[in-house]
């Protein structure tokens, strides 16, 4: 005779299941962001310092938020999730800047210039490709205590304002070069750099409100379909 045991519920415990989905997606962002900037530092297209990078710069924020969560688990307190989402609007915001601006404008007008070598390649697929996916996968799926409101979504362009300051003080003081053209007033003009750097913090604003309201709403659809099955 046959016995037949039932098989468990897949979401029995869709706390513990959520969390498990969520810590994956945080260790493939945080290895994806590494393998992206470790290729930057090796590549030898560029001679720029990687780090001078708002890419690279949200990359390394990123991979330590995800790698720290990996190690000590979710619940880091209200900082801390705050500085989560602001390295996920960091690392989407230098995603969609380079996909609709950089690139294009170009010289070559695609991802990659005609003397970029397989390093350069690769840190340009990895970082503005491949991680930004998971990063907000994981950002959808794990853990969030905090409320999408407007003051949150202005705190977590924090890092985008910060990285503006900095960079653009050390180039206003002749102590680094600023990497970006359309941020660099000799040449574009102090005016266009104004508008610009008005319009990034503009699109960082509605990238943290976006990322907040779907995570809102992700949360709120999950409560719902467990709601339906008790």
């Amino acid at each position: 005779m046959t016995l037949l045991t039932p098989n468990p519920a897949p979401d029995a415990d869709p706390v513990a299941s959520r969390r498990r989905r969520a810590r994956r997606l945080g260790g493939l962002a945080a290895a994806t962001l590494t393998a992206g900037v470790i290729c930057q530092f090796l590549q030898r297209a560029d001679p720029k310092p990687p780090l001078l990078y708002f890419t690279v710069d949200s990359a390394v924020l990123a991979a330590a938020v995800q790698t720290w969560r990996l190690a000590r688990g979710p619940g880091d307190g209200v900082w801390g999730e705050r500085i989560r989402g602001a390295a996920a609007v960091g690392v989407v915001l230098s995603a969609l800047v380079y996909c609709t601006v950089i690139a294009p404008s170009s010289p070559s007008g695609t991802w990659f210039g005609a003397h970029d070598d397989v390093g350069a390649r690769a840190a340009t697929v990895l970082l503005h490709a491949v991680a930004p996916v998971w990063v907000v996968a994981e950002f959808l799926t794990g853990p969030y205590a905090l409320a999408p409101s407007r003051r949150e979504a202005v705190l977590l362009t924090c890092w985008p304002a910060l990285y503006l300051v900095v960079v653009g003080g050390l180039s206003g003081a002749g102590a680094a070069t600023m990497p970006y053209d359309f941020l660099r007033p000799s040449q574009i003009g102090a005016p266009a750099v104004a508008v610009a750097v008005a319009l990034l913090y503009a699109l960082a604003l509605g990238l943290a409100a976006a990322l907040l309201m779907a995570r809102s709403l992700v949360t709120r659809r999950r409560a719902r379909q467990w709601g339906t099955r008790q």
